[in-house]
């Protein structure tokens, strides 16, 4: 496996469950199950169901590619380049507020110039794999919005 594919393959779920860990360490410490908010419960519950609903969209479009290694452009992936990553953050935000932990955006906000730099080992790759048509469809889509 080459340096490319170890980052590629190894560096996204190392920080998941690093995110896992801090997530479990911060609710184990704060003895905090759900928070006692109806207004954080319903908005955690609509970022849960909302980035879950993004993740199926998201495997409907990307399934058969996997094994095709063609590029997919449409679905979610004509809206963003990365949908799989800002559905997760979707749901990840929605735990947050589930469980009124705002230490927990903090984790958040400190894990994107991560997902960034991962984001952009990919695209290399996407660019290895399918030349001028990544490139064309990076101009057209953005990053993640």
């Amino acid at each position: 496996m080459t340096k490319k594919h170890i980052a590629i393959e190894v560096l996204p779920r190392v920080l998941w469950i690093i995110e896992g860990l801090v997530l479990y360490f911060f609710v184990y410490s704060e003895q905090v199950l759900m928070s006692k908010n109806i207004y954080f419960l319903i908005l955690g519950s609509l970022f849960i169901f909302l980035g879950l609903s993004y993740v199926i969209w998201t495997f409907i479009f990307l399934a058969k590619p996997m094994f095709t290694k063609k590029l997919v452009t449409s679905g979610p992936y004509k809206y963003s380049r990365h949908p799989m990553y800002v559905s997760i953050y979707i749901v990840l935000f929605g735990v947050g507020f589930l469980m009124s932990l705002f230490q927990w955006f903090l984790v958040l906000f400190s894990f994107i110039p991560l997902w960034y730099l991962d984001c952009k080992i990919e695209e290399k790759q996407m660019i290895d794999l399918h030349g001028e048509k990544y490139v064309e469809y990076k101009k057209r889509v953005g990053m993640f919005f």
